[in-house]
């Protein structure tokens, strides 16, 4: 697999809370200044998918990584206001620097980010490997190995 370039605060300041407020925001529900954000749960949020156990990924593959990215992001509600925009635009922008795209229209990514922010967080791993599957399912790459 080649390497997988992640999210960090700069990015997630500089790009994707940007692109969040450009494409998402509104005026009777603004998102939050990028100030206004747990630094601890934005941080717990971008390590996720970098996690390892005893040598071993515990997310190996880039749709892995993707998947509890966006999912914790959703669920972790790092900001004030605007987290399941965020982590939408943060999920397509992941998958962006890493080569990819997320080919999925406005309605159906908008219904599975609601269904992921409305889970119950017992069904972390349910959600999760759903969330694997359409990812999967709808990620476009010029790489053989996902």
């Amino acid at each position: 697999m080649k390497e997988v370039h992640y999210l960090d605060i700069e990015l997630m300041e500089k790009m994707c809370h940007r692109l969040a407020v450009t494409i998402f925001n509104t005026k009777n529900d603004p998102i939050s200044p990028f100030r206004k954000h747990t630094k601890e749960l934005l941080d717990s949020a971008l390590t996720l998918p970098k996690q390892s156990f005893s040598g071993k990924e515990l997310y190996p593959t880039l749709i892995d990584k993707a998947a509890v990215l966006y999912y914790t992001l959703n669920k972790n509600h790092p900001f004030e206001n605007g987290n399941k925009r965020i982590a939408t635009t943060s999920l397509l922008v992941f998958l962006h620097i890493n080569d990819a795209w997320l080919d999925a229209g406005k309605r159906e990514l908008l219904k599975k980010t609601l269904w992921v922010a409305n889970s119950a967080a017992s069904e972390r791993e349910k959600v999760l490997s759903e969330l694997k599957n359409w990812i999967g399912e709808h990620v476009v790459t010029d790489s053989p190995d996902k």
